[in-house]
C-alpha cells in the first residue's frame, strides 16, 4: 500500500464521505471526478510497487494482502492490542549483534531434534535442476539471493542459518534484523557482512536491498554478478528468495508460511527453535532438516558423516 493509500485509509471511516453534504451538484461531480482520478493514481502506484517487489510470487501476494488487510482493520477498529513485532524502524544493513547465548542456541540445535521435527508446516522443498556445477574456490557453492525487506526471505533465513551451522561456521555471526515494517516486520537474521567457512562447501549470500524504504522500493545493498543474475533470472524470474544448491537443486520460496512468524519478537522465535512442540520450532527445525538433506545429497557427498547419516539425503 502506498503512503497516500495509508493516509486516505486513516482519514475516512467506513461509509463516510468528506463533507459531501455541503457541496453543490457541480462541485460534487468535480469532487467525484477528482476522487476517481486520485483512486486510479493510487492504485497504479500500488500496482507498480508490487511489480517492483519482485520476490512476490503467488504465495507472497497472499501474505502481503493479509498483512495490509490486517493493518486496515486494526486502524478502523482502533487496534487496541497491536502485535509486538520485530521493530518499528529500519535496521543497519548488517543487523545488530545477537547475544552470544542466542546465537549459540541456534547453532547447536541437536541433529536428533531436527530429524524428529514434524513436517506438517513445511509446504515447499528444494527441487532438482540440471545446471553446470556451481562452485567457488574449488568447492560446491550454495548461492542465496534475497533482500532484507522481504518477509519470505526473513522466514527462510532462520532454517538456513540452523542448517548451515551443521557444515561450518559464520564470522561474525549473522546480525539481528527484520523485514521492512510495511512488509510484515518479521524478525530474522541477515547474512550480509558475514563470512561462512566450511571444509565442504562455500556459501554466497546476496542481499539485494536493505529494509529501508526508498520511494516505493528499498535502498540497494548488493548486486549479483552477471553469472548469478543470469541463473536467478532463468530459474526464478528474479523473485525472492532463491537458493541454488551447487547447480543441482533450487529453492524459490520459504518452506513454511511467513504468517507463522508475524508479530513475534526475535527472542520469542529463538526460544521456540529446537522445541518441536511449538509450531514455530517444528516449522524451522523441519525446514532445516530438509535443507541439510539437500546439501548432503547434492553438495558434500554425505559429509559430515554424523550429520548426513542422521538426516539421510535426497
Amino acid at each position: 500500500m502506498s503512503n497516500s493509500q495509508r493516509s486516505s485509509s486513516k482519514s475516512l471511516k467506513p461509509g463516510s464521505a468528506p463533507n459531501s453534504g455541503s457541496r453543490t451538484p457541480g462541485s460534487r461531480k468535480r469532487a467525484e471526478r477528482r476522487t476517481e482520478r486520485q483512486a486510479a493514481k493510487e492504485q497504479a502506484a500500488f500496482e507498480a510497487r508490487m511489480r517492483r517487489n519482485r520476490m512476490i510470487g503467488l504465495g507472497s501476494v497472499a501474505f502481503v494482502v493479509v498483512v495490509v488487510a490486517a493493518l486496515v482493520v486494526a486502524k478502523v477498529t482502533g487496534g487496541a492490542n497491536p502485535p509486538t513485532a520485530a521493530s518499528s524502524s529500519v535496521s543497519p544493513a548488517a543487523g545488530t549483534p545477537v547475544p552470544a547465548a542466542l546465537s549459540s542456541k541456534l547453532r547447536s540445535v541437536p541433529i536428533s531434534t531436527l530429524v524428529g521435527a514434524p513436517t506438517g508446516e513445511v509446504s515447499t522443498s528444494p527441487q532438482s535442476i540440471s545446471d553446470p556445477v556451481l562452485s567457488e574456490a574449488g568447492k560446491p557453492d550454495l548461492l542465496y539471493v534475497g533482500a532484507e525487506f522481504c518477509p519470505v526471505c526473513a522466514t527462510e533465513r532462520w532454517a538456513l542459518y540452523v542448517a548451515l551451522s551443521k557444515f561450518g561456521t559464520f564470522s561474525p555471526q549473522p546480525g539481528k534484523i527484520h523485514s521492512a515494517v510495511r512488509e510484515g516486520d518479521i524478525a530474522t537474521v541477515t547474512f550480509y557482512g558475514t563470512k561462512f567457512t566450511s571444509p565442504y562447501l562455500t556459501f554466497t549470500p546476496v542481499e539485494e536491498t536493505t529494509n529501508q524504504p526508498e520511494g516505493d522500493y528499498y535502498v540497494a545493498l548488493q548486486k549479483p554478478t552477471p553469472v548469478q543474475q543470469r541463473l536467478w533470472e532463468s530459474h526464478a524470474g528474479e523473485t525472492f528468495p532463491w537458493i541454488d544448491f551447487g547447480g543441482r537443486m533450487e529453492l524459490s520460496s520459504a518452506q513454511f508460511n511467513p504468517t507463522l512468524l508475524e508479530g513475534r519478537s526475535f527472542d520469542s522465535i529463538v526460544s521456540q527453535i529446537g522445541d518441536n512442540s511449538t509450531p514455530v520450532g517444528a516449522a524451522v527445525d523441519a525446514s532445516a532438516k530438509v535443507l541439510i538433506a539437500s546439501i548432503c545429497g547434492t553438495m558434500t557427498t554425505d559429509k559430515p558423516a554424523d550429520v548426513c547419516s542422521a538426516v539421510g539425503h535426497v
